[in-house]
């Protein structure tokens, strides 16, 4: 009896081990599994995200031929849109290239607020519009018109050499007009949610993008602002333009755009101000900001392209130049300013 009981015990032990060991396996067999199916997905992502690049870039080409066609020869471009409306007119161009798709956003820069000549009551109004706190508002127009004076007095909000080399690292307010947009990142108060935009936490049904600064601001516009590719925040931010008025032309202009200035006070229910009718036009230049987005298939990976192009200032061997670009752009999450 004592045999057999030594016996049963070591098959238990044994079975035990066994257990154990099967156990150990199935869980390596997992992770490998597991990590084989991260890699194979970041594999797919990232053949998506090179894919969709150059569909990106095959999307600005397709709507700056577009673009050009439709001021080179506006008698066939007119005729193959009669129907419906152009798609250049309503600032966004989409299409298919094999398995991918693409859409650009236009945006004359005159639509945009001239950094370097707007006024303290615009920059206010504008801070306001994207959702900044007025604490900071106050702190970011003060500090912007710091930057681009030439004097080291600094106003009631603003900040000038004594503030920024206190930073780490230390530097020196440029007293100079601003060459980019993205010098605004340097400026005192404006932080990168400012800057780039944020997701809106109050959306429930569908994820909305607030638009940071970097999408409303230019170097590249006079002080007339374009009615018919402002967006929203910025037609609020013209001086003596009521919130009620800037959604009314906002809201019009995307039925139908405005061909001129005499169209505005036709067609909306209210009559703009003397003071704000010297800030309006409906004339375009020739310097535009593309936004394209890109993507192939089903995947989620989206490609992302910003460009800022002239179309008089190519020069002998080219039709048009490029006067910026940039392949990481973290504020566009597929929805129109």
């Amino acid at each position: 009896m004592t045999v057999v009981h030594r016996q049963s015990s070591d098959a238990g032990v044994i079975l035990i081990a066994l257990l154990w060991i099967l156990t150990a396996l199935s869980g390596i067999a997992l992770s490998f599994s597991r990590e084989s199916f991260v890699e194979v997905t970041a594999a797919k992502n990232a053949q998506s995200l090179e894919s969709s690049y150059f569909i990106a870039r095959a999307g600005i080409a397709a709507t700056i031929y577009q673009m050009m066609e439709r001021r080179t020869a506006p008698t066939v471009r007119s005729a193959r849109f009669q129907d419906e409306p152009d798609p250049i007119e309503l600032v966004i161009v989409s299409g298919n290239l094999g398995d991918g798709s693409y859409e650009v956003e236009i945006q004359d820069e005159s639509g945009k607020i001239n950094i370097n000549t707007a006024s303290q009551e615009q920059l206010l109004k504008l801070a306001r519009a994207t959702g900044i706190p007025e604490e900071d508002a106050g702190v970011i127009a003060d500090s912007i018109l710091d930057w681009r004076d030439s004097d080291e007095l600094h106003r009631f909000n603003g900040a000038e050499n004594d503030y920024y080399e206190t930073l780490n690292p230390p530097y020196k307010a440029k007293n100079g007009r601003f060459d980019t947009v993205e010098e605004l990142l340097l400026v005192k108060g404006v932080t990168a949610t400012y800057f780039y935009g944020y997701t809106d936490p109050t959306s429930e049904d569908t994820v909305t993008y607030k638009y940071g600064l970097s999408r409303y601001f230019t170097v590249n516009s006079g002080n007339q602002i374009n009615v018919n590719y402002a967006p929203l925040p910025v037609l609020q931010s013209i001086p003596g333009m009521s919130t009620q008025v800037a959604q009314a032309i906002y809201d019009q202009r995307k039925i139908k755009p405005f061909k001129n200035m005499s169209e505005i006070n036709r067609d909306l229910p209210m009559n703009l101000s003397a003071v704000t009718l010297p800030f309006l036009t409906t004339t375009q230049t020739d310097t535009y900001t593309l936004t394209a987005a890109a993507w192939t298939g089903k995947s989620k990976a989206k490609r992302v392209i910003r460009t800022i192009i002239n179309l008089n200032q190519g020069g002998e061997n080219a039709l048009y130049q490029t006067l910026y670009w940039n392949e990481n752009i973290p504020d566009y999450e597929g929805t129109r300013p």
